[in-house]
């Protein structure tokens, strides 16, 4: 198949890595959702074939990845990297909560 003519499903099938994969489908429900406002991660989901979760993790996981987060890129497992950001949203939210308890 032609290189020009591959669809976003076609490159997300070639990837070699877990971050290639996560870009590739965040990329594709950016572009979705700036077309369609009414596009959702459901979307996404269906016309990948893959469940909700993966989606929005891996829309999390492009995220950490275009923000610079060389923990998150530079992990060989997709699992380490989802890992890493669940520790940091943990220590960010018992943060607030210490922030925010009564005294």
């Amino acid at each position: 198949m032609n290189q020009e003519n591959l669809t976003f499903k076609d490159k997300y099938n070639q990837c070699k890595t877990w971050q290639d994969r996560a870009i590739c489908i965040a990329l594709y429900h950016t572009i979705m959702l700036t077309k369609y406002p009414t596009w959702t991660i459901t979307d996404t989901s269906k016309h990948f074939e893959v469940s909700i979760g993966l989606v929005s993790e891996n829309i999390r996981l492009a995220s950490e990845i275009d923000n610079g987060n060389k923990k998150v890129s530079e992990c060989k497992y997709r699992e380490d990297a989802l890992k890493l950001i669940e520790r940091r949203r943990y220590a960010s939210d018992r943060l607030t909560l210490i922030m925010f308890k009564d005294e």
